[in-house]
């Protein structure tokens, strides 16, 4: 898998350092960046290896001629945009490290040359979590297989469940949420890379996209649009994996289950969720026989259920939990 180079020029070295140390903490999989702050240092680079895009603030810019930049360059915007540079892309600098990678990594993906090279050839291994008995420990099952598979994969996770909960559980918030990715596509022209790549956000070692905040944004969410979600997840993200987990059922669910190479369905015991159980067997069966057959019964012991204590990713990933996903997914214990 390709990396896109981005170089980074800014004079202020703390800030520089602060960049680094949360790209270490990231394991940034799309990108490989190098940060300067002396423009010396940097011009000898660029002179042995190709960068992709030249993230540079006003100071540093206006020393430089910029008709013999061969990458893209983005102003890394420290507060109003010189003249000269009212022309370029920019990104504002002054906010969380996260957004401004969110915001580089858009604008470039609105390059078609780097899109065709970064996803050619890569079909994204899709994944389904679903429970047609509600149990109320399936995201955080979701979470903790996410972070097990994104030590070594690239990964990206979605949430179709009305209040998940997610925020809550992670800490996070969200300005766009997969509303908005959905919105876009239904817009003539809009590239679903970009879209995808400028409202992606990151939790400790994956990548995800915002649940609703309004749920009844997912009703208005037609089969067909379904359908190039997951096309296009599959065919154009530059994931390794793609997480689903899956709120309710809607039209075409059977179908859509098709593009998924594992379908995890979880259950919980009891005379009427046994009978719950059969129905929805019964159903993707008339539906689909093949997709009935790679379903992945789990039975999540009563003790990894959420109680009242808040929940904590990190605790998941090394506690009973964790365990019970690795043992599914092929992996040893942590000890």
């Amino acid at each position: 898998m390709v990396q896109l180079k981005v170089a980074v020029l800014d004079k202020e070295r703390e800030y520089l350092k602060q960049l680094a140390a949360y790209l270490v903490r990231k394991k940034e999989c799309f990108f490989k960046v190098w940060t300067f702050w002396d423009m010396r240092a940097y011009e000898r680079a660029a002179e042995a290896e190709v960068f992709d895009a030249l993230l540079v603030t006003g100071a540093c810019l206006e020393e430089m001629e910029i008709e013999k930049i061969s990458s893209k360059i983005i102003l890394f915007r420290e507060d109003c945009i010189p003249g000269f540079a009212q022309h370029l892309p920019s990104v504002f600098k002054y906010q969380p490290v996260e957004e401004v990678f969110s915001q580089v990594s858009a604008l470039l993906w609105q390059e078609n040359p780097l899109q065709e090279e970064f996803v050619s050839g890569k079909r994204t291994k899709m994944t389904g979590v679903y429970s047609p008995v509600h149990v109320c420990s399936q995201m955080l099952f979701s979470l903790t297989m996410a972070q097990i598979l994104g030590e070594h994969e690239k990964l990206l996770y979605i949430n179709l469940q009305e209040h998940s909960g997610f925020y809550g559980v992670t800490g996070t918030d969200a300005t766009e949420d997969i509303g908005d990715l959905i919105y876009g596509m239904m817009q003539n022209g809009q590239n679903f890379q970009t879209g995808l790549h400028r409202i992606r956000r990151t939790i400790l070692n994956f990548d995800y996209i915002p649940p609703v905040v309004n749920p009844e944004h997912l009703s208005e969410i037609p089969q067909n649009l379904y359908e190039e979600l997951f096309l296009d997840l599959k065919n154009n993200s530059g994931y390794d994996v793609v997480i689903v987990d899956f709120g309710n059922v809607f039209l075409g669910f059977a179908q859509m289950l098709s593009f998924f190479e594992n379908i995890y369905c979880l259950e919980k015991e009891g005379g009427l969720n046994r009978i719950r159980m059969k129905e929805f067997t019964g159903y993707l069966e008339k539906e689909s026989e093949s997709t009935a057959s790679r379903l992945k019964h789990i039975f999540l012991p009563d003790e990894m259920v959420l109680g009242e204590e808040p929940f904590s990713l990190e605790k998941s990933l090394y506690g009973s939990l964790g365990d019970y996903v690795r043992n599914w997914l092929g992996g040893p214990k942590i000890e």
